[in-house]
């Protein structure tokens, strides 16, 4: 697609002077980049004119190409710097810094707009250059950061490593490697081999922390607790006036949030309360991590029976973070401390408020797992949220994540559901399909209209009067389009129906008729799709071939391209929402199973409650048959015993005036 952009921004500033026929064509040797290709096609039929390159073109569409991308535009950035970069005009130029510079900001700009693949095949170039190269470093860096945002760190290793250069390259360079091929032995399962590769990542690389980190979480997978924790105190324990400080970037916050935090895991497995209190309370109060924190803090106090501390803590949770994804784990343990200290009518309330709130979320969750429409808008709402929260640091609509108050059911379950990163991937990938299938028809009429533009008989002139072929084919675009419409509007539909079958406004034998009638209406206009692509590849092949005779064979290829690419595209975008809807599916049927799960303890423990009552209400039958007296009624039979038989108590019925008492402390 980036491709056909330049093409077309070339195509609209073709030269409109005719080439002279009588002077000799030499036909190079045909480039293996297919856009190189085109732009020696038309630098052979000079309508690019190699001479006019110089060095203040380049630094002046170089400044416009970063002021596109600075202004988030990376699309039309990375379409301005291919045309720096592909040109002939400043072949000449390899060597200057503006052009290695344009070369670098491309693959920021394809990063940005989320192609990866053609992001690396723009970073190889510079890595070829070797690490003297003045942009070989963050060069490299980028690549390292495109393995890490989609975690095919193995591939991604592989294309780094494929690319052969003379020279050894740095150490923080090459502690990235051995960090990638750490991380790949580690998602494949090889634990030992992902800690031997981790060990050798040195200090001046800017993921030493992250290895460290993770041979701690590849020790406490072993059980080996005494070394996962000092691998972790390296992490978290190293201040930051250290010879050795990490080095700093946006990640190393996180990994010492998550270093304490696995700290205190660590000591909680290992029945040391105390400890993981302590290191519980070191995550700072900005962190994304404190209510994970606080919820285990309060967990660590109840398992060490200081009930009063994590009855504090508890509570001081769940007014902090009403609406975290903890929260009903945290109200089911304020009701196990009020049990464990013998308040049963307290323990009672919180179970009968847990099960009160939770049932409902319960009921929205598992009408969603029937629902395709419902899961599918509540996962679109859960996937928009984690993007706010990546983007701002931890906060949805200007509140700490967690914070704010709920606003009903549907807003609890979006708050309870932590997206799986395989769904989240598979939706950027979906979002990005989606674009494509909707831009396709757009890209084969760019296409057509390139080849309108060079045609055979007249390069300088481009008819406003169509041709037949031409004319044919644009019915046959639009009737296309109309149809793609229709589906949507039968989808569109169908949604609406289900949405009134859920909610019960329309009859159920109604809602099947509609039902019956749209899938009927569907397939026919799917068959009618299948007909009119049929109809418009047929004019494309017509008008294709008035094309000029040196770009004829590239033009004629790239629009089947198109034509394949508008074909698959939809192929594609069904089996990515197929396999989304699954993984949403297995993802709510998890958020179901654990607060249905919530839920059922929460009954359980009113049962508890209740017998706990019934027990502690036969003790007191029984001391009060033996002449004990229950405890909770010593103080008021000693107020009683005060008082002789032939006296009398009156309370005080008189008034406190405020500046008899005020500002005594």
């Amino acid at each position: 697609m980036k491709r056909l952009a330049v093409l077309v921004l070339l195509a609209s500033s073709v030269a409109s002077a005719q080439p002279k026929t009588d002077a000799p064509v030499i036909t190079p040797k045909a480039p293996d980049d297919p856009l190189a290709r085109y732009f020696a096609e038309l630098e052979a039929t000079k309508l690019v004119d190699v001479e006019s390159g110089t060095l203040e073109t380049l630094r002046k569409e170089l400044g416009v190409a970063e002021e596109l991308l600075r202004g988030g535009n990376f699309v039309n950035a990375a379409v301005a710097l291919y045309s720096i970069i592909k040109s002939p005009r400043y072949a000449a130029f390899t060597d200057f810094v503006e052009y290695q510079n344009a070369e670098y900001d491309l693959s920021v700009a394809l990063a940005r707009a989320g192609s990866y693949g053609a992001a690396l095949d723009s970073l190889e170039p510079i890595l070829r250059r070797g690490p003297a190269a003045t942009y070989w470093g963050p060069a490299h860096r980028r690549a390292v950061d495109i393995a890490l945002e989609t975690r095919d760190h193995g591939g991604v290793l592989a294309r780094i490593e494929a690319v052969k250069i003379s020279d050894p390259i740095p150490p923080s360079a090459a502690g990235e490697r051995t960090y990638l091929r750490g991380r790949a032995a580690y998602d494949a399962g090889k634990l030992a081999d992902a800690e031997g590769e981790l060990v050798m990542v040195s200090k001046k690389s800017r993921l030493y922390s992250s290895a460290i980190y993770l041979r701690g979480v590849i020790k406490a997978r072993g059980q080996d607790y005494r070394s996962s924790a000092e691998a972790m105190c390296e992490v978290a324990a190293t201040p930051d006036t250290d010879k050795y400080t990490f080095v700093v970037d946006e990640r190393y916050f996180t990994i010492k949030d998550l270093a304490r935090l696995g700290l205190g895991r660590l000591a909680h497995e290992n029945a040391e309360y105390d400890d993981a209190y302590y290191h519980y309370f070191q995550i700072p109060d900005d962190s994304v991590y404190l209510s994970d924190a606080l919820f285990e803090a309060s967990w660590s106090m109840y398992q060490k029976r200081e009930l009063a501390t994590a009855r504090d803590l508890a509570k001081e949770f769940l007014k902090e973070f009403p609406t975290s994804p903890l929260w009903p784990e945290a109200s089911l343990l304020a009701g196990y401390v009020e049990l464990a200290d013998c308040k049963f009518t307290e323990s009672q309330q919180w179970y009968d408020k847990l099960v009160a709130k939770l049932q409902p979320i319960v009921d929205t969750i598992d009408k969603a797992r029937k629902d395709p429409e419902l899961r599918k808008q509540l996962f679109a709402t859960a996937v928009t949220r984690y993007k706010e929260v990546r983007r701002t640091g931890g906060e949805v609509n200007g509140k700490k994540l967690g914070t704010a108050a709920s606003t009903g059911p549907v807003d609890d379950v979006l708050s309870l559901l932590r997206l799986d990163p395989k769904f989240v991937r598979l939706n950027d990938a979906l979002t990005g399909m989606r674009e494509l299938a909707n831009a396709a028809p757009i890209a084969v009429r760019q296409w057509q209209n390139l080849g309108n533009q060079l045609s055979e008989k007249k390069v300088s002139q481009v008819s406003t009067s169509k041709t037949l072929e031409q004319e044919q084919l644009a019915d046959a675009n639009a009737l296309v389009e109309d149809l793609r419409r229709l589906g949507a509007q039968i989808l569109a539909s169908k949604s609406e129906l289900a949405r009134g079958r859920r909610e019960g406004t329309l009859p159920p034998d109604v809602a099947a008729d509609e039902a019956k009638r749209l899938d009927g209406l569907y397939e026919k206009s799917q068959v009618a799709l299948a007909n009119a692509i049929g109809a418009a590849d047929k004019a494309a092949a017509g008008v294709s071939a008035e094309t000029a005779g040196g770009i004829k064979p590239l033009i004629q290829a790239d629009i089947a391209e198109a034509r394949r690419l508008e074909k698959s595209a939809h192929d594609v975008l069904a089996k990515l929402e197929a396999a989304g809807d699954k993984l949403a599916q297995a993802q709510i049927e998890k958020l179901f199973n654990d607060t249905r799960r919530v839920l059922d303890k929460a009954r359980l423990g009113k049962v508890d409650a209740v017998i706990g009552q019934k027990r502690k209400l036969d003790i007191e039958v029984q001391d009060l048959a033996a002449g004990r007296f229950p405890e909770e009624l010593i103080g008021k039979l000693w107020n009683a015993s005060m008082i002789g038989d032939d006296e009398e108590y009156w309370p005080w019925q008189g008034e406190f005036w405020a500046d008899e008492y005020s500002g005594y402390r």
